[in-house]
């Protein structure tokens, strides 16, 4: 028993189940003392000499918290395959009342609910998908960064606006909750990616285009080949819009670019990304987060040529978009 806590834990043990296992607490010393093992925090230790692997300091940081712990926030959604590894703080929750030794680059977390929030049948305790994401939002001053968890934990089928929905509904006060409540709802309608909600809020829903079909979240026909970018379609006009990845912090178009962009569209010029001409548009981050009106006057134009008989509207008076 001891032996397969060792492997399911990455070599990271508790003293408790180094006992129960049949070692002696002069045997533990002896091998802390030859360096075979090292003391990681009181009554946890590693199992070999040498530096941990991330998994192993997730371990020794739910073993060191105690009863009820379980991983949550950016470490939870680092194992739950959300986000890349990373190296920063490892967040844990623990039951309210509960108040676990201090350790280095750790951050403790309480709750009233922690027999419900966590995520059943994993061997490392972490908090439900839902609650994971709901953290990050209530933890971020960033928006787009808050979209990007609800829309990408959807979009790979974690969980679904429903089940984000419930858990919502159990919490007390939320912040930002009405841009949440909204964000649930595009990111039903086959939203997955903070870019995807940009051109359908910046884009479409700005410039009053027609709110082109998607695929909702979790729906078989989203094929595999498609993941890698969203589509947009437009099966009125024949017409389908394909979005890459966003940068990851948008940058500013210059007035030239912009007057270009604008240029060209006015004359009927096929632009680098997209194409009047042809049935599918390309757009990557930088041209939605840099310049969502002239995307707008793009897909427009393509729209009109195939039956649109209207125009797009000016966002705001500044807006680059061309109306009749």
């Amino acid at each position: 028993m001891f032996e397969q806590a060792c492997r399911r834990q990455r070599g990271v043990v508790a003293r408790w189940q180094a006992l129960g296992g049949g070692l002696s607490r002069s045997a533990i010393e002896r091998r802390l003392a030859s360096g075979r093992w090292q003391r990681l925090s009181s009554g946890v230790y590693a199992t070999f000499p040498g530096p941990l692997s991330r998994m192993a300091e997730f371990w020794a940081a739910v073993l060191a918290a105690g009863p009820g712990a379980m991983l949550s926030h950016r470490s939870a959604a680092e194992v739950a395959g959300l986000t890349a590894g990373g190296d920063g703080p490892i967040h844990v929750t623990v039951p309210a009342g509960r108040h676990p030794q201090r350790m280095p680059g750790v951050v403790v977390h309480r709750s009233r609910r922690a027999s419900w929030i966590r995520r059943p049948h994993r061997t490392l305790p972490q908090t439900r998908v839902e609650e994971t994401v709901l953290d990050l939002w209530e933890t971020t001053d960033a928006l787009d960064e808050a979209l990007g968890w609800i829309a990408v934990s959807c979009g790979r089928s974690l969980t679904s606006p429903e089940r984000l929905t419930l858990a919502l509904g159990l919490r007390g006060r939320v912040r930002r909750r009405p841009e949440l409540m909204a964000a649930l709802r595009d990111v039903e309608t086959g939203c997955r990616s903070v870019l995807e909600l940009r051109y359908l809020r910046d884009v479409e829903r700005a410039h009053g285009l027609p709110e082109g079909e998607r695929w909702p979240c979790g729906t078989p026909s989203r094929r595999a080949a498609d993941r890698s970018e969203g589509v947009v379609l437009y099966p009125a006009f024949g017409t389908s819009v394909r979005l890459g990845t966003p940068p990851p912090v948008p940058a500013v178009v210059t007035t030239h670019a912009l007057g270009e962009l604008r240029e060209r569209v006015a004359v009927g010029i096929a632009p680098v990304r997209g194409s009047l001409r042809g049935r599918v548009l390309r757009y990557d981050g930088a041209d939605v987060f840099r310049n969502p009106c002239g995307v707008a006057d793009e897909v427009a134009a393509a729209l009109h040529r195939r039956g649109w008989r209207r125009y797009p509207r000016r966002c705001s008076p500044s807006c680059g978009a061309l109306t009749p």
